[in-house]
Order: structure tokens, then sequence, then C-alpha cells
């Protein structure tokens, strides 16, 4: 009995480490089938990264020898390039999918490494137009996103309210979009991770909680869920 009940515990472990296996290996096909449909261009992209280092590999065994060891490292480089072009086609297509959705900025921040504190919305308008708030280490961050004069007015309205709580810390803002003096959703991650740090890591609380303090404006919020399936940096979780 000892020894039956020892093999079932046994299984059940590899079984249960088996799990997250399998969900690894759905998510990623889930991913790719999605970006395919996105995407039309990812397969080809993707079997050029990796046959053109195997190519080259082939090339070098042919004349340096040996063969088989540069085909080896032909396929293993090939391999790391079609990953990396395949993580950045999938975060591609994914802000090309969160585009022009109400609080597409707020689910990108929200998935960035570090100390981001993000509060959604905290001005926005019958529209969808909204602004989000980051409290981080170079400062307060506003983010606008809408069409038209909308975003602009909400961002300075939320300004005025945030200036009269953070004192002399810096203030950024940001709207979102392709016209002049806006910033693209695709990057904005690389805006936000140039910005110097001024403020020391004990800092970002307190003001963070100041800035909750205010509370949001009493106007009504957009309906649905906002968007949150942009990958952190391009990787898959």
């Amino acid at each position: 009995m000892a020894r039956a009940s020892k093999d079932t515990g046994s299984t059940t472990g590899r079984g249960a480490n088996a799990e997250p296996k399998v969900s690894k290996i759905k998510q990623i096909r889930t991913v790719f089938t999605l970006t395919r449909q996105r995407d039309p261009r990812l397969v080809p992209a993707l079997l050029i990264a990796f046959f053109v280092p195997v190519l080259v590999g082939v090339g070098i065994g042919l004349l340096l020898k040996p063969l088989v060891l540069w085909i080896v490292l032909g396929i293993l480089l090939g391999a790391l390039v079609a990953l990396n072009v395949f993580g950045r086609r999938v975060q591609r297509s994914a802000y090309a999918e969160a585009e022009g959705k109400p609080g597409a900025a707020a689910g990108i921040v929200e998935r960035m490494r570090g100390d981001w504190r993000v509060t959604a919305p905290v001005q926005v308008n019958r529209n969808q137009d909204m602004v989000t708030r980051v409290v981080c280490r170079a400062g307060v961050v506003l983010i606008a996103e809408g069409r038209g004069r909308g975003p602009r007015e909400l961002l300075g309205a939320e300004v005025r309210r945030v200036k009269r709580v953070a004192g002399e810390v810096p203030l950024h803002d940001i709207v979102i979009g392709t016209g002049e003096g806006e910033t693209p959703l695709p990057k904005l991650q690389a805006l936000l991770m140039r910005k110097t740090r001024v403020l020391d890591k004990g800092d970002v609380d307190p003001l963070d909680r100041r800035l909750k303090a205010l509370g949001t404006m009493n106007i009504p919020v957009p309906k649905g869920p906002m968007p949150r399936s942009v990958p952190r940096s391009g990787k898959m979780r």
C-alpha cells in the first residue's frame, strides 16, 4: 500500500509539473495564431530569420570545417534570431490592436518593468478621451489619449491639479497620437524609459499617496474593459 501511495504521489507530482509546460505551449500557440491573423508576413519573416543564419553556418562550415559544428551553431543562432523576430512582431501587432482604444497607454505602462504607479483614468470625458497619471522616479507623467482638442483640454486640467500637490517634482505630459508634438503608442515605452530618474525610491510612494488623495474627476467613465493585451517588453508570459 505504501509503495502504491508513493507511486501515486510521484505520478501526481509529475502531472503537476507537466501542467505549466502544457499551458505555456498552449499560450505560445494561441499568441502565434492571433499574431499570424493580424500579420500575414509573420511566417515568411520567421523562416528568413531562421534559415539565413543556418545557411551562413553551412557556408562557413564548407570553408573552414568542421561542417557539422558550424551547422549546429547556425541552427542555434537561427532559433535565437527567429525568437527575437517573433517577440518583436507580437509586440508590434499588440500595439496595432490596442491603438485608438481607451486605456491602451495605461495597459502598456502597467506591464513595464520597474516601479510605475499607474492611476487611470484621472480625467475622462464623454468622448472617451482620457488622461492617465503615472508616478515614477522620473516624477509625474500625465498621458493623454483621444482625438481632437479633448485630450489636451483634459491634460491641461490635470496639470493644474497635480501642480498644487507635486510642488517641485518634475511633471511630464505626453499626448498619444501621430500628429505634431504627439507620441505614437508603440514609442511610449521607450520614451518613458529615457526619462531621467530624479527621485529616490523612497520618494515615489509618498508622492503617489498624495496624488491619489486628489481623487478623480466626477465625469462618466468610458464603458467596457481597458485593453490589457500588450506584452511586456515584447516577451510573452
